[in-house]
């Protein structure tokens, strides 16, 4: 297993917190085949992934966030 962190936007709305605005991608996120697990980081606007490395890559990864629409960025 290898783990990737990205910043992310729409992770949480200006001046929140509680991370409910990113729930949509992290649900999407979690269903995608070879992500382990996803840890949010809602202060930061950053997202740290856990994949397996055979099924799924961070190219990839990043390309299924931007399909969804959101600003994705290795850090």
């Amino acid at each position: 297993m290898e783990k990737v962190q990205y910043k992310m936007t729409g992770l949480t709305c200006e001046g929140c917190t509680c991370g409910h605005c990113g729930q949509p991608i992290l649900i999407y996120l979690r269903c995608l085949d070879g992500i382990v697990h996803v840890h949010p980081n809602f202060i930061l606007d950053s997202v740290e992934i856990e994949y397996d490395q055979e099924i799924i890559s961070p190219k990839e990864i990043v390309k299924m966030v931007q399909k969804r629409g959101y600003s994705i960025d290795e850090i």
